[in-house]
């Protein structure tokens, strides 16, 4: 069942020496999801860094099959092995998002918490 979700990619330091190539494939991940938004398929990627630059993070936007779908590719898989070369501590989550997939969630936890009598 597709959901409301987000994907959030977190990183921090540029490996030494591959700085270049750490902006290098952060643009190729922008301009990635920037084609996936102008195709209608998921929202614009919205990246945030800290105020040091130390670390950093993106959202993007979707129905959880599209965004699923669109990491899975092999395009995407080159650009995300290239980003793990790049950068340290990178990591994707799939995130459900919006009220109706909160409420789902928090009614099934709520039910599963009574049924162990927690």
């Amino acid at each position: 069942m597709a959901r409301k979700a987000a994907l959030v990619t977190t990183w921090s330091q540029p490996a030494r020496g591959r700085e270049k190539k750490a902006v290098e494939g952060f643009m190729d991940f922008l301009t990635f999801w920037g084609k996936q938004a102008a195709d209608g398929k998921v929202s614009e990627p919205e990246p945030f860094f800290s105020f040091d630059g130390g670390h950093g993070f993106a959202i993007v936007r979707g129905m959880s099959d599209v965004l699923q779908t669109a990491i899975e590719s092999e395009d995407y898989a080159r650009i995300l092995t290239k980003a793990q070369l790049t950068v340290s501590d990178l990591r994707q989550e799939m995130y459900v998002t919006g009220d109706e997939e909160i409420q789902r969630d928090l009614q099934i936890y709520m039910e599963s918490v009574e049924e162990l009598g927690s």
